[in-house]
């Protein structure tokens, strides 16, 4: 087998005839033509093998041990005997007007998934904006948010901050029981977001069975408006997250009235924990510090009373029977902390019970917010809104 054998074998590209090779310490340079001899008027569509002339086209394909690949291709330019127009020849794997293959375009956007641009542009020797560039284009290409939001039936609602301190929110919608990012919008506002769903169209608002969100009034006023036969979950994470606080607050307190008392001390997160997780090194330590407060340890022993509710309970209505039961006991302790805590349990106590029918928490649109904090921290912060929501919804596919 001849090198040039071997060299159309390993590319694989069809209808490619090299005719010479030169070979560097860091590139390939291949000389080649294609064997096609007729090309298709782009104009009326008609089979020419008229040539006008030959051309000279380099087009970038992948790297081969390390050294970069670039195809010399010799390309005709046909004339059309029927519309007398003049168009040259465009093999199917070379990206239209780049200097790139197909093939590479892919391995260029494929590494773009979890790295930087410049990172990428350093690994492919390209300048970065250029690979940026490629990315967009190819990502542009293969999103279908019309198939995408056919789908979805379950649907969580949160926020992650755009801008660390600004008070600057996107908005984050993702499909539950896919686990996967839906779409981002550019704020929290509730025309933002009543617009959004509007533009979709009544079947998709009717398709909502359910909607999964945190304690913000927006969310669920936007739900109840635009989803007429969605269940509003108010998510259980955050309402324990509060509860937690409620412990926090009282240990802090403890901490500062006891310098001398070491039990109040490195406990919080060992509080947060349920004590079935707890090692029992952790289980003691917590044990001492609730011997020394009866307060601290009514207000634990409530805490995994309600985390327990969640778990038993079947049924909408028993829930919401429970978490009345736990709320008179609650106000027993007539505790300032914990009286805040029962004020906003009460304002949503009908969609927090929801979740034992539903089943429904936004634990997963926590989970993958954390890609799109990953997506902005490798790409310096993505001030471009309508980059980063590409980025998030191409990892999501």
């Amino acid at each position: 087998m001849s090198p040039s054998e071997f060299y159309e074998e390993l590319l694989g590209l069809p209808g490619l005839k090299i005719t010479s090779i030169e070979n560097t310490k860091t590139k390939i340079e291949i000389h080649c033509q294609t064997t096609e001899g007729l090309g298709r008027c782009p104009q009326c569509e008609e089979l020419t093998g008229v040539v006008n002339q030959y051309k000279s086209r380099r087009v970038r394909d992948l790297d081969i041990s390390g050294k970069e690949v670039w195809l010399k291709l010799q390309i005709r330019q046909y004339t059309c005997p029927t519309c007398n127009r003049y168009f040259n020849e465009s093999p199917d794997w070379i990206m239209p007007g780049k200097t790139y293959t197909k093939r590479q375009a892919k391995w260029i956007f494929e590494m773009c998934g979890k790295q930087a641009f410049t990172e990428v542009g350093a690994l492919v020797n390209m300048n970065h904006k250029t690979v940026e560039r490629l990315y967009y284009e190819q990502a542009a290409a293969r999103l279908d948010l019309a198939s995408r939001y056919a789908q979805v039936r379950k649907m969580g609602i949160d926020e992650v901050s755009h801008r660390k301190g600004k008070r600057d929110y996107i908005c984050v919608l993702t499909d539950l029981e896919r686990g996967i990012q839906l779409d981002v919008l550019p704020d929290r506002k509730k025309e933002t977001l009543k617009t959004h769903f509007q533009s979709l169209g009544p079947s998709f608002c009717e398709q909502i069975e359910v909607v999964a969100c945190d304690i913000w009034r927006t969310y669920i006023n936007v739900a109840k408006e635009c989803f007429p036969n969605a269940e509003v979950v108010i998510d259980r994470f955050h309402v324990v997250k509060a509860l937690n606080e409620v412990l926090d607050k009282i240990r802090k307190g403890l901490r500062k009235e006891f310098k001398d008392e070491p039990c109040f001390k490195d406990i919080k997160w060992k509080l947060f924990k349920r004590p079935e997780k707890c090692e029992q090194d952790e289980l003691d330590q917590i044990q001492k510090a609730l011997d020394k407060s009866w307060e601290l340890a009514e207000v634990y022993q409530l805490r995994n009373t309600f985390n327990a509710l969640f778990d038993i309970t079947q049924t909408k209505q028993e829930l919401l029977q429970e978490l009345e039961f736990w709320m008179e006991h609650a106000k027993v302790l007539q505790n300032k902390f914990l009286d805040t805590f029962l004020r906003t349990l009460q304002n949503w106590k009908t969609h927090i019970a929801a979740f034992a029918s539903t089943r429904m928490t936004n634990a997963q649109t926590e989970g993958l917010n954390n890609y799109l904090r990953y997506f902005k921290r490798i790409s310096f912060g993505l001030p471009n809104f309508e980059h980063m929501r590409i980025r998030i919804l191409i990892a999501a596919t």
